[in-house]
């Protein structure tokens, strides 16, 4: 998980060119600008912005939380994580106001759950599993062709059998088999998620495969 939040942005750099220029567009722009760079407040600030002005689209809010989701993978004190995860759950409700039952939404969700895992196994492991694979196989039956429900749910579960000590390879051929779907995905709105291949080639890399 220590790479994910270079993962996030450098995916997020280069996920489309838009012709036409905007308040809108130049913001968010910006704001993957200042996430690139590691200015992480500044990139919340500036989303959240405009998340309270453009308060009909689901895009900002999601990007609030998925940075706070990212960035607290890095966090080791637990009260400060704990509030960067209360906060992206925050943004999230209001994602799915905006947009219900949407997969993208669902999916981001899961790795809040995620993150508390992965800062005490021991704490919330079994506390937060069945919710964790609950957001991913919802936003899977949504969308099954969503590359980053798919990877999510695939990277918790390697997560798992590593813990169990068990073998790693059909997990890793599964993640392997989404590859297509990452590289043929559409972008279903401006700015709307197409990230998520760089890490899943990682994990196949690490599998050695």
């Amino acid at each position: 998980m220590k790479n994910i939040i270079s993962i996030f942005v450098l995916s997020l750099i280069s996920m489309t060119i838009f012709s036409q220029s905007s308040a809108y567009e130049n913001g968010m722009k910006k704001g993957f600008e200042f996430w690139k760079s590691g200015e992480i407040d500044q990139a919340v600030a500036l989303f959240e912005r405009i998340s309270a002005t453009e308060d009909q689209k689901w895009v900002p809010p999601y990007y609030v939380a998925t940075i706070l989701i990212s960035n607290s993978f890095s966090i080791q004190e637990m009260e400060t994580r704990e509030k960067h995860l209360s906060k992206a759950e925050e943004y999230l409700k209001i994602a799915a106001e905006r947009s219900p039952e949407n997969d993208e939404i669902l999916t981001m969700n899961g790795l809040v759950f995620t993150s508390y895992v992965a800062m005490n196994p021991a704490e919330f492991g079994m506390k937060y599993s069945g919710k964790i694979m609950e957001f991913h196989e919802r936003a899977i039956a949504i969308n099954p062709e969503n590359p980053r429900a798919l990877a999510n749910k695939i990277e918790y579960e390697m997560g798992f059998a590593k813990f169990m000590n068990q073998d790693l390879t059909p997990l890793c051929e599964k993640m392997k088999e989404i590859i297509p779907k990452f590289e043929n995905q559409e972008l279903r709105e401006p700015f709307a998620p197409q990230n998520g291949i760089e890490r899943a080639k990682q994990i196949i890399e690490n599998c050695g495969i």
